[in-house]
């Protein structure tokens, strides 16, 4: 039998795992050709941890992610935190309707998702600092469609490696 508390310890170093390696992916060189088309691989891995544990993982804990990020970017504090959270709620708050669908029609609605933290968090960049939007800002989108079923699959294979229910 396992153990009451050996469950959200088994689900935090999922977590912690999955954003370790996100961060990993994020800061990673590449050649320009291929970096505007880089996704966002730690809105990924949030879209994915809310979709599977709402309960555990939600705004606060990506709001907090956010600000690693921010941190480790030295960028404007709060911005990237705020998106993650937005984006957190709003997987948190569709979870339901969204676990029903195949891989591929969630892929639609993660390039939704990302679009819509690019959109905030660009908005936002654009009142604190000197940032213009420009169509490769948006490149993402598309890397982020692409790797979904990837990063899906991989982390399924975390939580069944770890035995997180």
């Amino acid at each position: 039998m396992i153990n009451s508390q050996e469950r959200p310890l088994r689900l935090s170093i999922g977590v912690i795992i999955s954003v370790l390696i996100a961060l990993v992916m994020t800061v990673v060189q590449l050649p320009d050709w291929l970096f505007n088309f880089w996704p966002d691989w730690i809105a990924l891995v949030i879209i994915y941890w809310c979709l599977i544990k709402p309960e555990r993982v939600g705004p606060v804990v990506a709001f907090c992610i956010g600000t690693l990020l921010e941190v480790l970017f030295v960028r404007s504090f709060g911005v990237l935190g705020l998106g993650l959270a937005t984006l957190a709620f709003i997987v948190n708050s569709t979870h339901q309707q969204i676990r029903i669908m195949t891989v591929w029609q969630q892929t639609l609605l993660v390039g939704l998702f990302v679009g819509i933290l690019r959109l905030i968090t660009g908005w936002l960049y654009g009142i604190v600092s000197d940032f213009t939007i420009t169509s490769e800002y948006w490149f993402p989108i598309i890397g982020a469609m692409l790797f979904w079923p990837f990063v899906y699959i991989l982390l399924e294979e975390l939580r069944s490696a770890l035995r997180i229910r």
